[in-house]
């Protein structure tokens, strides 16, 4: 590592440590933002320990429904340009890995009302859509976490895919939607191949 990449990465430790625990409900030890970024509703937000969050990340709560409406576990990194919108809760297990432009939303639009005078992106149900991602799971590049959906622990969710429905622990689930396309086996100890399953 490099002088100017070490200096940057201890500026990061040492500026999260000292700005995010003010405003945010929780900030663990060791975590670390990377600016320019976007978040909104600090107070709301509780971060755990040793988290890496880059740069271009969008992190938005919008008419918090809780106290903490988004949780993010210890030990997770969140790559850049990802965003994630909640209401009411989106939790983030430990150990996860959110790779770069992906995006995580418990929020819905309704557009059944065709002649309201607020556009669609300005309505928000008020329904209560949480979303979970279970520990020690892997979020593949430019996948979209859809409003009402449990990740289990122990899944990979493959790039650009789109999850609309739950996902069960120690799968592989690809494709827009998402469908189960390996399952792990504890017997042999080894992912076996699912056929035409969707989640």
């Amino acid at each position: 590592m490099n002088l100017i990449v070490k200096f940057n990465s201890l500026f990061y430790l040492f500026f999260s440590q000292t700005f995010y625990r003010l405003l945010m409900f929780q900030f663990g030890s060791k975590s670390r933002i990377i600016k320019p970024l976007l978040i909104l509703n600090y107070k709301h937000i509780s971060v755990g320990n040793n988290v890496l969050i880059r740069n271009g990340a969008r992190i938005e709560v919008v008419d918090p429904q809780n106290e903490v409406v988004i949780k993010i576990g210890n030990n997770v990194n969140i790559e850049q340009n990802v965003h994630i919108v909640a209401r009411y809760l989106v939790q983030i297990g430990n150990n996860v890995t959110i790779t770069g432009g992906c995006s995580i939303v418990d929020v819905i639009h309704p557009y059944d009302e065709i002649n309201s005078e607020h556009k669609i992106g300005d309505r928000i149900s008020q329904g209560a859509h949480p979303v979970y991602i279970g520990d020690d799971s892997f979020i593949g590049y430019g996948a979209h976490i859809s409003p009402n959906v449990r990740v289990g622990k122990n899944c990979i969710i493959g790039a650009n895919s789109v999850v609309t429905k739950d996902v069960p622990d120690y799968c592989v689930v690809a494709g827009a939607p998402a469908r189960i396309i390996k399952r792990y086996c504890h017997e042999s100890q080894s992912w076996k191949k699912v056929n035409h399953e969707s989640t």
